[in-house]
């Protein structure tokens, strides 16, 4: 009798684990980069800007920590830093050249999809800014939030996602980043 109540006591228990396994096994840390193209705005009425709208290379490192506590709704948080490139032009034949990178930090909110999982970014940048206008360079530092939104792809713990996130700094009308990466889960 006792060795009954043990078995079913035993195979409950395990019923009730079983459930929240695979998402803790979710669960950690991870490592990634990527890279993609940023695309910056600027204009005359923002502090020493000019009509530009240029796009370049970008780049991003970052490490993260998931918070898959309930099976659907996933969590991580972020740090890394990105760079967005060095987008040049002419604006009345003038040469302008205009750079934008920095530490970046994050919190992700999303739903997993099985082994697709969509996610929505707020966050922040800690960024420096150099407008180079005619030989003319100007340097500018500050916070800006982030905000994004991305697809990611797991499996066995290697990762590929997509990613649109947009830059909110202040001495830019408009400084967006879209990027794909690659990253491992511990």
């Amino acid at each position: 009798m006792n060795f009954r109540k043990l078995v079913c006591t035993a195979a409950v228990s395990l019923a009730a684990i079983l459930p929240t396994l695979p998402a803790q096994a979710d669960s950690g840390v991870y490592v990634g980069g990527g890279i993609g193209s940023a695309k910056l705005d600027d204009s005359t009425g923002n502090s020493g800007g000019v009509d530009f709208d240029e796009s370049d290379t970008a780049w991003k490192g970052f490490i993260g920590y998931n918070f898959d506590v309930l099976p659907l709704v996933k969590f991580a948080a972020e740090v890394g830093y990105r760079d967005l490139g060095n987008p040049s032009g002419t604006f009345g034949g003038v040469p302008v050249e205009y750079s934008a990178k920095g530490l970046d930090y994050g919190v992700l909110a999303g739903v997993g999809l099985g082994p697709v999982d969509l996610f929505a970014r707020l966050g922040g940048m800690q960024y420096d800014l150099e407008k180079n206008i005619g030989g003319i360079r100007q340097d500018f530092d500050g916070t800006a939030p982030v905000y994004g939104v991305s697809a990611w792809f797991t499996l066995f713990g290697v990762g590929v996602r997509a990613e649109y996130e947009k830059i909110d700094i202040d001495e830019l009308d408009n400084a967006q980043m879209l990027s794909v990466s690659a990253f491992y889960k511990f």
